[in-house]
C-alpha cells in the first residue's frame, strides 16, 4: 500500500487543480478531499482493533470510491458546505479513485477494483512505488520508501496541477529540464527494489 502520505497529497493536489490558491471559502473543501484519500484505509481499524481478516477489502473497489464521492457530495448540500457543494463531483470521484490507484501501483497485492462486477483481483507484475513499511519511527526501510515515494509522486502531483491551472507548455518544460532527471531516477530506486 502506499503510505497515507502519498495519499494526504494526492488529495492535496486534486484539491489545488480544482481551486484558486487564494481564495479562503474554497478552503474549508480540503479537509474533505483529503478524508476521500484516506477513507479506504479505515477498514485498518477493524483489523487493529478487532483483528478482523477481511478476505475482500471493499474499501478499495470503484465501486467504493463512487460511493464515497456520491456520499461526500450529497452530504455538502444537505449540510449546506458550499465550499464542497461548490466543487465538481468528477473532482471528488478523482480525489477517491486516486486511493486504489495508488496501491494498485506499488504492486504489493491484488485488487478487488472491478468488484462487485468481478471478483478478481487486479495486480501489477511489478511496483513503480515503493511500500509504505511497518509503522515505526525508527523503521528505515519507512523513512526511505517515503523519500522515493515523495520523489515520485510530488513531480507527477505538481504537473496535474499546473496542467489544470493552465500553465503555460513552455513553463512546464523548462521545469522539466530540471525535475525529470531527478524523477527518473527515484522510479528506477523504486523499481529496482522490486527485485
Amino acid at each position: 500500500m502506499s503510505s497515507i502520505v502519498g495519499h494526504g497529497l494526492a488529495g492535496v493536489a486534486v484539491y489545488l487543480a480544482c481551486n484558486r490558491a487564494g481564495d479562503q471559502r474554497a478552503l474549508w473543501a480540503l479537509p474533505a478531499f483529503v478524508f476521500l484519500v484516506v477513507c479506504p484505509d479505515l477498514d485498518y481499524l477493524a483489523i487493529w482493533w478487532w483483528h478482523a481478516q477481511p478476505t475482500l477489502r471493499l474499501t478499495h473497489t470503484l465501486a467504493f470510491a463512487l460511493a464515497a464521492s456520491l456520499l461526500m457530495w450529497f452530504l455538502s448540500f444537505e449540510l449546506r458546505i458550499e465550499a464542497v457543494a461548490s466543487v465538481p463531483f468528477p473532482a471528488l470521484l478523482l480525489a477517491s479513485v486516486s486511493h486504489p490507484l495508488l496501491d494498485l501501483l506499488v504492486g504489493a497485492h491484488g485488487l478487488p477494483l472491478l468488484w462487485p462486477f468481478a471478483d478478481r483481483q487486479v495486480a501489477l507484475p511489478f511496483g513503480l512505488l515503493p511500500s509504505a513499511g511497518r509503522l515505526a519511527l525508527g523503521n528505515y526501510y519507512l523513512w526511505r520508501n517515503l523519500l522515493i515515494e515523495l520523489g515520485i509522486l510530488v513531480p507527477l502531483l505538481g504537473l496535474l496541477v499546473a496542467v489544470a491551472r493552465g500553465t503555460a507548455p513552455r513553463v512546464l518544460v523548462r521545469n522539466a529540464v530540471f525535475v525529470l532527471p531527478l524523477w527518473l531516477a527515484m522510479l528506477a530506486w523504486s523499481v529496482s527494489l522490486q527485485r
